[in-house]
């Protein structure tokens, strides 16, 4: 009797042990990678990147792709708030939005993680707070600047300039030349705040001690009428048009226009992004790599490229499958993915081990780039952003010349988005 019940008792242990084995066995994970609907290369490029996570896991990733880019991070955000958070999600730039999503609560900090290391410089410091980095840079860089004809300036026989001064003086040369030395977009309006964006960089950020006064102006402890470094950009990009230097029918350009006057060497130089390049490419195909960068350069030195980062990937740290997601986020930011994703969205690559196709005035840039040259735009710095409508300010600004009443407008207009957006110190 004894020896009965001595093996019934061993059968229950195992069936115990193997009913705890087959509830801790874990199956393949179906992850979503929940994203904004950013056109088919970008759609293909997940899927392509995703197909070969699934062949090395056998976890399977579906795109949630959500077309309403106004929604978008209100959509996020419920979800956050309704115990509903998407396992890894691509979302807006910068820093500011880990306040939105509360990052520490709700994402993966990602700074001890070895791929970090290849980040370049600009775009790890960016996204580094406190020392932690909750959203990876994911996709290319944009860098504003001066694009500029190469054949024109091997004609006039001048070389990128070493200052500003050397600078005015290309410009001058050019024009005796009878060549437009630099062409402008009024009429589309948008372009002509690239100067002083630059300028921001270039002139005001030494002046103000550098992320010290991004600091204070985020916080409106230093006031924008309070810096005279923005006059005097201003007054700068004015004074270009004064001299002669900017295309006549300012008033009248396009984008279009400039695109084409640098593209065919009618004009030198143009205050742009490397953005303009794929449509230069497509209407110019063979002029596009003769179309070369350089940063607007200050009083001093050469000056540093002023860049857009790309979008983030975020992990939430509450997710349903937090493992199985930073196990695809590590599989992505791989040579091999990273290879797949450029394929799909050539250009400047915030991955210093990354291989893609590069325009000339592209290559330029990222030879900059990792150089640890380059300064994040200011309008993503700053917590409550920039100037509401600064395309328009600026452009109001060149049609009329009024430096002075230009910055108390953007003051006034600058203190009051703070407060709209209840920003501490406003």
């Amino acid at each position: 009797m004894k020896r009965r019940s001595g093996i019934f008792a061993f059968a229950v242990v195992v069936m115990a042990m193997v009913a705890l084995l087959v509830g801790c066995s874990k199956g393949p994970v179906k992850l979503t990678f929940t994203t904004l609907g950013n056109g088919d290369p970008e759609a293909k490029a997940f899927d392509e990147i995703f197909a070969g996570f699934a062949k090395q896991s056998g976890n399977t990733v579906t795109q949630q792709i959500l077309p309403d880019v106004n929604e978008y991070e209100n959509i996020i955000k419920t979800r956050f708030a309704t115990n509903d958070a998407p396992d890894i999600f691509y979302f807006f730039t910068g820093p500011n939005e880990y306040i939105t999503l509360q990052a520490e609560k709700n994402l993966v900090d990602f700074s001890k993680e070895d791929f970090v290391k290849n980040l370049s410089t600009a775009v790890r410091d960016f996204y580094t707070v406190n020392g932690k980095i909750y959203g990876i840079p994911w996709g290319t860089y944009n860098a504003m600047g001066v694009m500029y004809n190469k054949d024109v300036f091997a004609k006039v026989g001048v070389q990128p300039p070493k200052n500003y001064a050397d600078f005015l003086a290309i410009c001058e040369k050019i024009k005796k030349a009878g060549i437009t030395p630099i062409y402008d977009a009024g009429k589309t309006g948008w372009p002509v705040q690239i100067f002083s964006l630059s300028g921001f960089q270039t002139f005001v950020l030494p002046t103000i001690g550098g992320m010290d006064g991004v600091t204070k102006l985020g916080n409106n402890t230093l006031r924008i009428k309070d810096i005279p470094a923005i006059k005097d950009v201003f007054q700068r990009q004015y004074d270009l048009k004064t001299k002669g230097y900017l295309n006549k029918d300012f008033a009248a350009g396009t984008y279009e226009l400039q695109q084409d006057a640098l593209a065919t060497g009618k004009a030198a130089m143009a205050f742009q992004a490397d953005w303009m390049l794929p449509s230069i490419a497509a209407k110019y195909p063979d002029a596009v790599d003769k179309i070369g960068f350089f940063s607007l350069p200050s009083d001093t030195d050469v000056g540093l490229p002023t860049l857009y980062p790309p979008k983030q990937i975020m992990v939430s740290k509450n997710g349903k499958h937090t493992e199985a997601a930073l196990a695809l986020l590590r599989y992505m930011v791989g040579v091999d993915s990273l290879g797949v994703w450029y394929s799909h969205n050539p250009g400047i690559p915030v991955y210093t081990n990354a291989q893609t196709k590069l325009f000339a005035g592209q290559q330029d840039i990222f030879d900059l780039i990792k150089a640890g040259k380059g300064a994040i735009n200011v309008q993503l710095l700053l917590p409550s952003g920039y100037v509401p409508d600064y395309d328009k300010v600026t452009l109001q600004f060149m049609l009329n010349g009024d430096a002075d009443k230009t910055v108390q407008l953007m003051d006034s207009t600058y203190e009051q988005q703070g407060k709209d957006k209840k920003v501490p110190g406003f």
